[in-house]
């Protein structure tokens, strides 16, 4: 006698095209699916005269936990702590929780990392941190959502909102030409930094085809300390401007210019940071810089989860948002 074999759901997620996952979802009660893929599901399923087992899902989305990871790379900076706190915010209005996980300065995310949290059913990730491709293909599997804050690596199986860094960079090169300043000073962050290198990138190439422009560069690694040792040596090549690609390394560049006494230009030097955080605002520094929009970017963030959850097979979408220069005292 010859027994037909039952139609499994691999069989139905091949002929309608999509994931097991999705098959799965499409014959759990309260399981989010979108009709679209619901009707090709069950179109399949009627041809292949399928009949779905009972399972209980082990998806996070199923059980809803509503916790997000947040991964942020030294939190001890200036500027992490108010992506937090926006990042909080924005989630926490949409009825999430955070979960917050650190990771060094220029550490890639591996599984490791995230296996001693996946007990707690992370239904997304919100990460300033680069994950490897396993990392990556391991959220897939485990239906967890990926978003790149402030990043975009173009991988094209996570999302990711950020601000366009190069385009910041190009603001501040173009200020500095139209103020007719030819000698240059750019103090970078760390080595390898994607924000740092957008941001110089820009700046760099919107400078190039002014010949008299002489540019010094150095690094401030995105530290206070940074940014006052830069300026000691940028300031010996008598430059009138000075780009610092992130706040906390301005501070430094003007505390620097503040305690030296007998640099007779002191007050005529044009200084312009990266990321409007809140104490750019201060009376102490009054800092010129690039607004970087972290409350848009958050809720931006908080968007893509609220759709990965109503359709978690929708496609990546990558948000760019545009910084805006914000004129203090540091510039004329």
């Amino acid at each position: 006698m010859n027994f037909i074999k039952p139609a499994t759901s691999q069989d139905v997620a091949k002929l309608a095209g999509v994931s097991q996952s999705a098959v799965s979802r499409c014959f759990t009660k309260g399981a989010s699916i979108s009709t679209r893929t619901k009707l090709r599901v069950l179109e399949a399923a009627k041809k292949l005269k399928y009949k779905p087992t009972n399972l209980l899902s082990n998806s996070i989305l199923n059980e809803n936990s509503g916790l997000v990871g947040v991964i942020l790379p030294y939190v001890t900076s200036r500027y992490y702590p108010e992506v937090l706190i926006e990042l909080h915010e924005a989630l926490r209005q949409a009825g999430f929780r955070i979960l917050l996980i650190t990771t060094d300065d220029g550490e890639e995310l591996d599984e490791k990392l995230i296996q001693p949290y996946l007990k707690d059913k992370l239904i997304a990730i919100i990460s300033a941190t680069k994950p490897t491709d396993t990392f990556v293909e391991s959220c897939i599997q485990k239906r967890i959502q990926f978003i790149a804050y402030n990043r975009s690596w173009n991988i094209p199986t996570i999302s990711s909102v950020a601000c366009d860094h190069k385009n910041g960079g190009q603001i501040v090169a173009d200020y500095f030409l139209q103020n007719k300043h030819q000698t240059i000073g750019l103090i970078e962050g760390p080595r390898g930094s994607f924000v740092s290198d957008e941001r110089s990138k820009g700046f760099k190439q919107h400078l190039k085809n002014h010949k008299k422009i002489k540019l010094h560069i150095e690094k401030g690694f995105f530290t206070y300390e940074g940014g006052y040792q830069a300026a000691e040596k940028i300031l010996k090549k008598n430059v009138s401007a000075i780009f610092c690609a992130d706040d906390t390394m301005a501070f430094g560049c003007q505390d620097f210019i503040k305690n030296n006494k007998n640099l007779k230009t002191r007050n005529q030097i044009e200084i312009i940071g990266y990321g409007d955080i809140s104490m750019s605002s201060w009376k102490s520094y009054d800092l010129t810089t690039v607004r970087q929009p972290i409350r848009q970017m958050s809720k931006l963030a908080t968007q893509l989860i609220n759709e990965f959850i109503k359709d978690p097979d929708f496609e990546p979408i990558n948000h760019i948002v545009q910084g805006r220069l914000i004129k203090r005292k540091t510039t004329k």
